[in-house]
Formats: C-alpha cells, sequence, structure tokens
C-alpha cells in the first residue's frame, strides 16, 4: 500500500484492513468448483477419517462420499435433474446434510426452510420453487400429513433417528413413538437409486436456497452459489484460524439457515470432525459442550452462561469460540473473556458481522487483528464502504453511515425477486456488486468494522426448543392489517427473559363498535394460521390511540415505553 493510498482517508480505496494478511491470501485465487467437488477434492485422500459424530455413531468420509453418490443416485431417479429445486425442511441430521451434497452433486438446488413454517408457508414455498420433492424431518411430520392432499410433489420423511447406532436408535422410538405415514421413508428413497447420476462441474450454478427477511413483505429466498459458499470457506482458510484436520467441532447450527450451512461447509471442507447436536436448549448446549470438550464452537449470546456454568476449570481443549448472530453485552463479553483466559482457553470469543445474503461472514475478530466492541476486519477478499445515508456517498474514518459491502459471496439475488435484488445491491462502475446493508457502521484507520444500530426493524428471539430466529415486526403487522376492523398497527419486540425477545401488537380500531375480545381472537387466529410460531404475537393490546411521530408515522418508541410500564 503507497503512501499516496494511505492519504485518500476512504475505507474503500485504502483497505487498511490487508496489512492483516499475507500476498498470498490477497492474491490467492478462489476455488472454481461446486461444493462436492471441493469437499471430495480436500479430503479424497483421508476417507477414513471421521467426518460427523451422530449420537455416538462415527461417519467417516468414505461412508459420507458413499451415501452422497447413493442419494444423489436416488434424487435423479426420481427425476430431478440439473437446475431443478427441493425442499428440504430439517434440522442438521446426517440425511439432511447427505441431501444437500447429494442435489449439489447433480446440480440441483436445495431449498432449506426453517421447522417453523405453517402449513400455508410449506404450500407457498413448494409452489413457489416448483420443487420436484420435499424432504422432512419426522419432527415437523404433522405438518406435512396436514397438507399432504394439497402437496404437489412427492415426500420423504428423514427420520431423526434413521443414523443413529441400533441401541440408541430402539430406545429413542420405544420413547418418540413415531406415527405411520403414507410417505417414503428415507431407506425406501435410497433404493429408489440405479445406477450413478453425473456429476455437476457448474460452479457459478445457484446451490443452496436460505430464507430471510427485511422488514417488510414475505420472506425472500436468498440463491446462494457454489463460488458463494466455497468463498467463505476459503477466505477463513486465509485467516489466523489455522484449522487443522481432526480438530473436532461441536456443531448446533441448523442448515435452514445461511450460517449453518456455511459452517457446516466449512467444517467437512477443511477436514474437522463434527459433533451433530440438535438441542438448542442452552443448558443443554452446555452440558453437551462440557461432555465433548470441542475444539472449536460456534454460538451465541444466548449460549454463554451455559457454557460458563457448565464447562470444566480446565478449557486447554478451546481453540475457538466464535459469536454469531446477535451481538453480546459489553459486560457479557469482558465476563466471557475473563472466564475463558482464567481456564485457560487458547483463545478470547471472537465476534464478526454477517447476514443470510453474504452466506455467512465478512468482518471478523482475529488473534492479530482483535479490538474489543468491534465486528472484526473485513475478510481478505472483502471491501467495505460507509455511506452517507441521503446522498450514498462515502464518508471518511469515523464516520457513521449505512454500510455497504462488496464481497465474492455475495448471493446472486433474492428468488424471483429481481426488484428487491436490484433494490439492495448496485453495481458501480468497475462492475463491484455492493450490497446496501441496512446496517450503520463506521470503520477506523486500521479497518476494524463498528456498528452503530439498524435502519431495519430486525430483532432476534428463541424459541421453546432453543433455536434463535429474527422477529421482523412489519411482516406480522402486514399479516394483521388484514382483518377489516383494523385502522393502524404497530409491532415491537419486548425484552423477555427466556426468550430474549417477544412480538408485541398495539392495533387501533376503525370502529368501537365492536366485541373486542371476540376481535382479539379472531387477530390470535389470523396470525397462527398466516404466521410461523415465532413470529405470532406474545400479546396483542387495543389502543384508544396509536402514538404518532411529528412526520406521521407510528412511534415505536413511545410503544417500547408503553409495553416496558
Amino acid at each position: 500500500m503507497t503512501e499516496e493510498t494511505k492519504r485518500t482517508g476512504f475505507p474503500s480505496i485504502d483497505k487498511p484492513w490487508l496489512k492483516y494478511y499475507s500476498e498470498e491470501a490477497i492474491s490467492a485465487p478462489l476455488p472454481q468448483c461446486t461444493m462436492y467437488q471441493y469437499i471430495w477434492k480436500n479430503n479424497k485422500e483421508h476417507l477414513s477419517d471421521i467426518v460427523l459424530r451422530y449420537y455416538g455413531r462415527k461417519i467417516t468420509f468414505g461412508k459420507l462420499f458413499a451415501t452422497v453418490e447413493k442419494t444423489a443416485a436416488a434424487f435423479y431417479a426420481m427425476g430431478v435433474r440439473a437446475g431443478d429445486i427441493v425442499t428440504v425442511m430439517s434440522m442438521h441430521t446426517p440425511e439432511a446434510i447427505c441431501a444437500m451434497y447429494a442435489l449439489n452433486y447433480i446440480d440441483a438446488v436445495t431449498n432449506m426452510v426453517y421447522m417453523t413454517l405453517s402449513e400455508k408457508e410449506i404450500l407457498h414455498t413448494i409452489e413457489n420453487t416448483q420443487s420436484k420433492l420435499f424432504l422432512v424431518l419426522d419432527a415437523a411430520l404433522e405438518k406435512a400429513e396436514a397438507v399432504k392432499s394439497e402437496l404437489p410433489c412427492p415426500v420423504v420423511v428423514l427420520g431423526v433417528s434413521d443414523s443413529m447406532p441400533p441401541h440408541i436408535k430402539l430406545g429413542y422410538r420405544l420413547k418418540a413413538k413415531p406415527k405411520r405415514h403414507a410417505f417414503l421413508t428415507w431407506k425406501d428413497f435410497l433404493a429408489k437409486g440405479a445406477g450413478p447420476a453425473p456429476m455437476a462441474e457448474d460452479h457459478a450454478a445457484p446451490a443452496v436456497i436460505v430464507y430471510t427477511s427485511g422488514t417488510t413483505g414475505e420472506p425472500k429466498g436468498v440463491e446462494l452459489s457454489n463460488d458463494n459458499l466455497n468463498a467463505v470457506v476459503a477466505q477463513l482458510l486465509a485467516t489466523d484460524r489455522n484449522y487443522r484436520r481432526r480438530e473436532t467441532v461441536l456443531f448446533i447450527l441448523p442448515v435452514f439457515v445461511a450460517f449453518g450451512v456455511s459452517m457446516m461447509h466449512l467444517g467437512i471442507s477443511t477436514g474437522l470432525e463434527l459433533t451433530l447436536f440438535l438441542q438448542l436448549d442452552a443448558d443443554a448446549v452446555g452440558k453437551q459442550y462440557a461432555k465433548s470438550k470441542p475444539n472449536r464452537f460456534v454460538m451465541g449470546p444466548p449460549w454463554m452462561d451455559a457454557i460458563i456454568r457448565h464447562a470444566p476449570t480446565d478449557m486447554r481443549f478451546c481453540i475457538e469460540i466464535t459469536g454469531g448472530g446477535e451481538a453480546a453485552a459489553p459486560e457479557k463479553e469482558v465476563e466471557f473473556n475473563e472466564t475463558l483466559k482464567s481456564r485457560h482457553a487458547r483463545t478470547k470469543y471472537m465476534t464478526g458481522y454477517g447476514m443470510s445474503e453474504f452466506a455467512s461472514v465478512v468482518t471478523l475478530n482475529m488473534d492479530q487483528a482483535y479490538c474489543f466492541g468491534s465486528l472484526g476486519v473485513p475478510l481478505a477478499k472483502v471491501n467495505v464502504k460507509i455511506a452517507d445515508t441521503e446522498t450514498g456517498e462515502e464518508l471518511p474514518y469515523h464516520q457513521v453511515g449505512e454500510l455497504y459491502i462488496d464481497a465474492p459471496n455475495t448471493m446472486i439475488g433474492y428468488y424471483g425477486k429481481a426488484s428487491d435484488t436490484n433494490a439492495v445491491i448496485q453495481t458501480d462502475e468497475s462492475g463491484h456488486r455492493w450490497m446496501h446493508t441496512g446496517d450503520l457502521a463506521s470503520v477506523d484507520e486500521n479497518g476494524f468494522v463498528y456498528f452503530h444500530g439498524r435502519r431495519k426493524r430486525i430483532y432476534l428471539t428463541k424459541t421453546g426448543e432453543g433455536d434463535i430466529l429474527k422477529i421482523y415486526p412489519q411482516r406480522i403487522e402486514d399479516t394483521l392489517l388484514k382483518h377489516p376492523s383494523l385502522e393502524n398497527c404497530g409491532v415491537i419486540a419486548a425484552p423477555d427473559q427466556a426468550r430474549i425477545n417477544v412480538p408485541v401488537c398495539y392495533v387501533l380500531l376503525k370502529s368501537e363498535q365492536q366485541d373486542r375480545s371476540e376481535l382479539l381472537r379472531q387477530l390470535t387466529d389470523l396470525a397462527r394460521a398466516e404466521l410461523p410460531e415465532h413470529l405470532q404475537p406474545a400479546a396483542i393490546h387495543i389502543l384508544d390511540t396509536m402514538p404518532m411521530t411529528p412526520s406521521g408515522k407510528i412511534d415505536y418508541r413511545a410503544l417500547e415505553q408503553l409495553a416496558a410500564q
């Protein structure tokens, strides 16, 4: 970097974060292959190494590759071809992982959807994507049963116990008492395969669709290519994380979120040994962490206390704990780092920044580039700028504006929503695709990015099963405003000790001449019918007047104060 470049004062030109990377990391070409080809190339000489542990069962790379090829043959035999979409509604079981790579093997696309989808949403996403098949975890079987007469494609049921060792599988089935159903089982599905399927090579093609949402409308499907997901892995390998084959990981991230898909791909691509743990209850995770003693673990603030409570006093085994999702309170992060240090862990709690639209992280704190309170520095192939929220012009260091990011892992776009894609991704005269994140940030002279709030209203919540999901208030508002009796509706996220945040609704009626109790029942039924469980209101309140700002918008701060009373 020349002295002249250093003097511009603009992060996207100076790129001060590059000083933390080697010249090789900065200039090395990114992989140009499919996801499956990438994991095969990196692990074909290590077929006897364990890649997955599932309730005590050990799955080697050799077994994984064989199962993926067998699964690809079954998909192909059932008519799935390049470019086709298959919807998968599952946690991170071995079957779901094999299905994703098998579809990638034949250049088909995995449409990963939340386990909390309502029956109506299941039908919508399958019809919208014209899915050839629907794979559903047996834990959500009742939803598939409820709409089976309306489903336009065959259904394959993935059993939580399918890959368990025999003695554990028997105990699980006796306790769970699986229900009979008319759909294909995983075993029956695999038996459909008749010879090898053709292997795809289009690395630029879509590989996975995961779902996010802005503050308006229905959730948007984020199309991620092979190149997007491989770029995440390659860039993380260029950091000082120093991933080493056979290191152990406690893996709790569901594959229906982008971060789960990308971190799964990272672990498998680098030869790590992943213990798949499906329970997301904080206490259960803390106990499993103490039992597994993993070298690496990716989590979020809701699990911090449980790790502190259950982890052993000697944590020399710990070489990485990375935080994803919601930012931790500064005092909590200090406490956690002090605990890690006192227990001899070989790392701090490392934070970063990412979005579904980037498949995973784009900025990260590292050993060689760490600053408390920051989101870390951009990855080696990532560029950032801070833009004035009114003019879009780039701002200099320390100025707060909207965070724009140009990264090789930026999504292809929102599935079937070109206008939404064009609204958030702008291509400049040099061909760089800048993602407008909607978040406020600043950058200092050393390249560290600092978060200053959201331009969009998005919050985190936790389900009864421990899943960390997002609350999109405007989606709830739009749903309730379908009721003809409502004049206005405002939704806020109220802090909740058990669930982090819960949605609370305030409504204004068009007329006072109606039965309020009956209306509240109707609104509750409407929310249950059209919204996933985590977006269903914890409470609905009828107001005599809706607080408004001077500009004529709902005063959400006033509603938050009302909820706090």
